[in-house]
């Protein structure tokens, strides 16, 4: 399934960047959170897990489909993203000197390249000013250090401003959901620039 959908929303966008007479490309920033699972045994082999928040950061590229005096336009966004490592786990009621964590603390970083691809729609306020939006994005992250793809999906609400009449900055609050063998959760913010065109 997930190779389908990197397929699919490769597709979309090759066709996206040979179709497009008006939209917009712009540089992006990322941070925010990811539910990462950190696994402990105990003295006779019982498995743990402890569900921890781990922070994320990254950088990319947006590409936006439609004229800029539209409300509602296509949202292409590809990011390379950073997710920090688990730490040692919580072990509840057992006592941690009586628990064995193999991975904990010899993790590194762990690189992800995403591919995501949505909508933005224009709520509140002036396409060509300042406007209130909210987004929904289907994506992938497809690129791993350690053969870990998962499906990718995000909501949220954000603005954007036009700094000039080919210029606007933009900010996005994401909620994110990554599935991989199961769901997890963490929120996202998105901040860059773009530059429009017709």
């Amino acid at each position: 399934m997930n190779k389908l959908l990197q397929i699919a929303l490769a597709s979309v966008a090759l066709s996206i960047g040979f179709n497009a007479h008006a939209g917009a490309i712009g540089l992006t920033t990322t941070g925010g959170f990811h539910q990462a699972l950190s696994y402990y045994y105990s003295q006779d082999g019982q498995q743990g897990i402890d569900k921890q928040s781990r922070p994320n950061y990254g950088v990319g590229l947006e590409a936006m489909v439609g004229d800029k005096d539209e409300k509602v336009q296509g949202l292409l966004r590809m990011n390379w993203v950073v997710d920090a490592p688990t730490l040692k786990p919580d072990t509840g009621d057992l006592d941690i000197n009586d628990a064995v964590f193999p991975r904990a603390d010899k993790e590194d970083p762990r690189s992800v390249g995403t591919l995501g691809l949505g909508v933005q729609w224009g709520v509140l306020g002036d396409p060509t000013g300042t406007q209130l939006n909210v987004s929904a994005v289907v994506g992938t992250g497809f690129i791993t250090t350690d053969n870990t793809e998962f499906l990718m999906i995000e909501a949220g609400v954000g603005a954007t401003h036009n700094l000039t009449s080919s210029l606007q900055a933009n900010v996005n609050f994401m909620g994110t959901m990554r599935y991989r063998k199961r769901p997890s959760y963490g929120p996202n913010v998105y901040a860059g620039i773009r530059y429009l065109f017709d």
